[in-house]
């Protein structure tokens, strides 16, 4: 009866979530004749026939008064440009500003910051953001949404214009934004925007669009309209946007034969407008070695990690090929058991190292009103015991109902020998439906979907298939899922970590399929109390059961947050775990094998974090309980510190103790990370990471200067030095350029 309690839950709550959203705010632009300077100075003549609005309304702490500080927008456009300005009224003396890094999408969110967000198809879900924080710091980025939160893509990059000034009533800013760098149908004169204010003093985010703060300030859904009054201007047919480069390195690697290589390359990035809605993108011989480096843990998951997505080549319209499998947003954590039947990170990387691609090319964007497309191919040359491979998606997203979606697959790795001749006896293919559902206002949304796997042994037992429904609002969120896995669900372009199991004694990896019943539950108070903000208890319990239908792995998660006024937190947590080792496993990473067989531990813990608004802010958390067969002890410190405007400073430690009975004894690793972020000046910053890691036997350091000399256009230098963390004796150094220029024609 107790399983059954949240489905009972959902079918209550449903007859609560039919109230209608608020009304829709509306705002027509007229064609300016005037020249707009962006300079962040609001010039009255400039903007004397703007279309002008100032009624914001908070949308958190509450969303139930208008905004406490006053803002003014005003919006026009020409035959180029969208033009958006901000005056934002604020008496304190300097604004709070966490990051002054491009594209820093958390740290923008913890600055006070003025952003726009763009959906020229008004379908709800897809569109552009626009950001700047009173430095003149810019964010931009792609925005899609399946779910309650929207997935933000802050590695799209293109052009635009923005400033921004502080000033003696507060801050202004001002934006141009080409209609070239958005897809949009030049028949549709009425579009999706809204605008959002950070006021990090109050810890107020404040928004035009009023609706209830159950929903991010970036739902799609809430967004008013704009209505370009005299037309939208004329598709941008055939416009190219051309990115020669330049690259090189230096590598010396005393683990090999400690020779110093030298490398220099050159490629080519092209991108064209395919009329108002499609873009065409190709990459040859593209150099990732500007891409940040991962972070990394200490490591005792025994399936493989999920990393995001950082290459620009796979991000533009990435949810047409991301967007498939397990839904996930910010919120969800690298240990999550996603299932996603595109991971564009089986492309081009291998080892954890990128292997040469050879070229890329990819359509992606609205095809119609109703239907988004995408087409990608990649050809990798051959890389150490990997031969050359060519990969090959293509999906669709077919807009249903208001905020719904049917959406389709296919994916193809194919052995290639020889250039574009294909091993027939050597591939892969994937091919799946999903049904996506959200309703209009949002707080219900689910998925159904089912794929196939297609190999040369024709296996059964090749299909992937599952359901979600999740429920949201400012006080209950539930969401519950089921997955099945078949033992031959094999997918080498996608992530199944948990259909893999490794046999550490014999070194060999087999596959055992599963199904996957998860419910998350949590719900918030909101005391009224001056010192509290919030209190938030909950529940995450996810089981795994074998294919004879016998629960096989149990992981539940029991918390409960609280958050004061001060934005500082308190999490305790409760974490219990059954784990059935189907082989002798190196769980502790460092070669002494727990035997297989069932493991039932449990552990408690707690998390503090200060005021993060503050110019030093720290975090501590402490974990003891049992691991498997033994017990462990972690801790972690965390602390950062700028300095206004130029720099972050920010460090970690982690400390694990692990006392295991028999030949396995005690472990204790050591984790550091040391990062700076310095800005010399808007456009050229340098940033440094260097990580010590004793259960790998590794530290790392990482430091990238880049400067954006001209609009889309950057120069890299990258050092990067692996040395042993036991005696710091040199593994690796390797020192990178790249040189990258856009021409526009």
């Amino acid at each position: 009866m107790k399983r059954l309690s949240p489905l009972l839950l959902f079918v209550l709550i449903h007859f609560n979530s039919l109230a209608q959203a608020p009304p829709m705010k509306h705002i027509q632009i007229t064609r300016g004749d005037n020249e707009f300077i962006i300079d962040g100075v609001i010039n009255d003549d400039e903007w004397e026939h703007a279309s002008y609005i100032d009624d914001f309304w908070q949308h958190w702490p509450v969303d139930t008064i208008p905004a406490i500080k006053r803002t003014e927008v005003k919006v026009s456009y020409d035959n180029e440009f969208i033009y958006v300005s901000a005056k934002c009224f604020d008496d304190k003396a300097q604004p709070i500003i966490t990051s002054m890094k491009r594209d820093d999408e958390g740290g923008f969110w913890n600055s006070d910051g003025f952003s726009v967000t763009i959906d020229p198809g008004n379908n709800d879900t897809n569109g552009y953001f626009f950001a700047m924080n009173p430095r003149g710091i810019q964010v931009d980025a792609t925005v899609s949404q399946r779910g309650a939160n929207p997935i933000v893509d802050t590695f799209w990059d293109d052009y635009w214009l923005g400033e921004a000034r502080i000033t003696d009533y507060g801050y202004s800013y001002e934006m141009a934004i080409p209609f070239s760098s958005i897809k949009f149908d030049a028949d549709n004169n009425q579009w999706g925007i809204n605008f959002i204010r950070n006021d990090i003093e109050l810890g107020a985010y404040d928004l035009w669009c009023r609706f209830p703060m159950d929903f991010s300030g970036m739902d799609f859904g809430y967004n008013g309209n704009v209505t370009f009054k005299d037309d939208v201007p004329k598709e941008t047919k055939g416009k190219i946007n051309i990115f020669p480069s330049v690259s090189g390195a230096v590598i010396n690697d005393r683990e090999a034969d400690g020779k110093t290589e030298v490398k220099l390359n050159g490629g080519l990035d092209a991108k064209m407008a395919v009329g108002s809605n499609l873009s065409l993108d190709l990459s040859i011989y593209p150099d990732f070695s500007t891409v940040n480096v991962d972070r990394q843990y200490i490591d005792f998951y025994r399936f493989e990690y999920y990393m995001p997505e950082m290459r620009s080549f796979f991000l533009e319209n990435g949810d047409l090929f991301s967007g498939f499998g397990t839904y996930t947003d910010h919120t969800t954590p690298y240990t999550d058991n996603r299932i996603k039947p595109l991971y564009t990170r089986r492309i081009g990387i291998y080892d954890w190292n990128y292997v040469p691609m050879t070229y890329g090319v990819r359509l992606s964007g609205n095809a119609s009103e109703k239907v988004r497309i995408g087409v990608l191919n990649v050809q990798n040359e051959a890389y150490e015991d990997l031969s050359a491979q060519n990969y090959s998606a293509t999906s669709f997203q077919w807009s249903v109902l208001k905020r719904s979606a049917i959406k389709g697959m296919f994916t193809n790795r194919q052995m290639t020998p020889d250039f574009m001749r294909f091993d027939k006896e050597d591939y892969n293919r994937t091919a799946g439906l999903e049904f996506d559902y959200m309703n209009n206002k949002g707080n219900w949304t689910g998925t159904a979907k089912y794929h196939h796997s297609f190999n040369p042994e024709n296996y059964g037992k090749a299909a992937y298939l599952g359901a979600e429904l999740n429920y949201n609002s400012s006080t209950l969120r539930v969401a519950n899922r089921v997955y099945n896995v078949g033992d031959n669900y094999i997918n080498d372009m996608g992530y199944v970590p948990r259909l893999y199991n490794r046999n550490d004694r014999d070194d060999t990896e087999f596959r055992q399929g599963f199904t996957e019943l998860t419910n998350r539950t949590s719900y918030t108070f909101y005391p009224k109390n001056d010192k509290l903000l919030l209190i938030a208890p909950g529940n995450n319990f996810s089981a795994y059961t074998n294919p004879n239908g016998s629960i096989k792995d149990y992981v539940g998660h029991l918390n409960v947050y609280t958050e004061f006024e001060s934005r500082s937190s308190i999490n305790v947590f409760m974490n219990y775990e059954q784990a059935n080792l189907l082989a002798p496993t190196d769980i502790l990473k460092n070669d002494k094998l727990l035997e297989a067989g069932q493991y039932n531990f449990q552990s408690i813990g707690i998390l503090y974090t200060s005021n993060w608004r503050k110019l030093f802010n720290y975090n501590l958390s402490a974990e003891n309980g049992f691991f498997y067969n033994g017990e462990k002890t972690s801790l972690h410190l965390g602390a950062k510190y700028r300095v206004q405007p130029w720099g972050n400073f920010s460090f970690d430690y982690d400390y694990c103790n692990l006392r295991f009975p028999g030949d396995i004894g005690t472990e204790i690793y050591h984790l550091a990370a040391l990062q700076a972020e310095i800005t010399f000046k808007k456009d050229l910053s340098w940033t440094t990471l260097v990580q010590y890691n004793t259960q790998v036997d590794n530290m790392n350091v990482n430091s990238m200067l880049r400067w954006r000399f001209r609009p889309l256009s950057d120069f890299f230098i990258v050092v990067k030095n692996d040395r042993t963390s036991h005696n710091f004796s040199d593994k690796k150094l390797q020192v990178n350029f790249k040189l990258r220029y856009w021409l526009n024609l």
